[in-house]
């Protein structure tokens, strides 16, 4: 089953949603921004837009357009988001924009790909579902989409009968080119139109996250060392904190992945999974609070059938099993 719905800005002016809903809109996806965390750089419909879905009962969800080129950006990036987002819950996913050349653009595919997990990541955290936006171009050449398999993915593939590659949300249609929709079409233009693959509507009534912890809250951690964890396996952290859900991030997120398992009173649990190369690291942050708390450092995950010392007179032989995802 798919779900017709539209991505507005700006551009759209101010949108007729009463007009738009009548013609079978079933959800939006609305542009919060664009860059830093200014109310200069606010899109100025955003939260008339916001009301507006809430009011009549439209679910939406929302993107900001990253000018990332560094990470003290990214960081206002998201502070922006974040602002903009608050007191509200949307049902669809909020989207990183990937799609400025001038900016962002110009970063490594690796850079690139850790920003959007690290953005991502702090929206999951903070109870929101999330996802990165791209067209066909950004997608083979500018990251590495195999590392950001676990978050939604909105592509921009339009004018065409269906979409190249696997993606939640199909932007269909430009309204620069053929894209129309009552009540929103950009004057003298369109809309951009999508098509969702997910019932986000029914997936946001599973689970509720609880609130998460303001910036710089105190909290204590079960662990404060430099922990090896083998690639693709996990570690479990505890982490207490009576003030809400605690922001745990890591420095790195090429190297390992954060996600909120569960709570018991104060005590909430994260399982950190090695996805880097062996032998790199990452500090864990938490609550915003520097230095990290602990070390997450990826070892092998390469084990030996064989794991005491042997003595072999010169020229016998004694075979090793070694079991590996990989060719040791």
């Amino acid at each position: 089953m798919s779900y017709r719905g539209i991505d507005v800005s700006y551009c759209n002016g101010c949108v007729d949603w009463v007009k738009a809903k009548a013609a079978g809109l079933q959800f939006a996806i609305l542009q919060l921004g664009y860059g830093s965390n200014s109310t200069s750089q606010d899109d100025v419909q955003c939260q008339r837009n916001v009301r507006e879905c809430e009011r009549l009962g439209i679910p939406w969800g929302a993107y900001l357009y990253s000018y990332a080129s560094n990470s003290d950006k990214l960081q206002s990036e998201i502070n922006h988001a974040l602002r903009l987002l608050r007191y509200h819950h949307p049902q669809y996913p909020v989207f990183f924009d990937a799609e400025d050349a001038g900016t962002l653009g110009g970063l490594s595919r690796q850079t690139i790909t850790d920003f959007i997990k690290h953005f991502c990541d702090v929206m999951v955290q903070s109870g929101y579902k999330a996802g990165y936006y791209c067209n066909g171009n950004w997608y083979r050449n500018k990251m590495y989409p195999n590392q950001l398999k676990k978050y939604e993915f909105w592509y921009a593939y339009p004018d065409t009968a269906s979409p190249n590659i696997h993606c939640d949300i199909w932007q269909n249609a430009f309204g620069e080119c053929t894209g129309r929709w009552p009540g929103a079409n950009i004057p003298g233009k369109g809309c951009d139109t999508n098509v969702c693959y997910k019932n986000y509507t029914k997936e946001s009534t599973l689970r509720t996250l609880p609130a998460l912890a303001p910036a710089g809250t105190a909290f204590t951690s079960d662990t404060t060392t430099t922990v090896g964890i083998k690639r693709g396996q996990s570690y479990t952290l505890r982490v207490t904190c009576p003030a809400g859900r605690p922001n745990v991030t890591a420095g790195k997120g090429s190297i390992a992945d954060i996600t909120y398992q569960s709570r018991s009173g104060s005590k909430y649990y994260f399982k950190i999974t090695a996805t880097g190369k062996v032998g790199t690291a990452t500090g864990i942050y938490i609550n915003g609070h520097k230095p990290s708390t602990m070390i997450a450092r990826v070892t092998t995950a390469c084990e030996s059938d064989t794991t005491i010392n042997l003595s072999r007179k010169v020229g016998e032989c004694y075979a090793v099993g070694l079991t590996s995802p990989t060719k040791p």
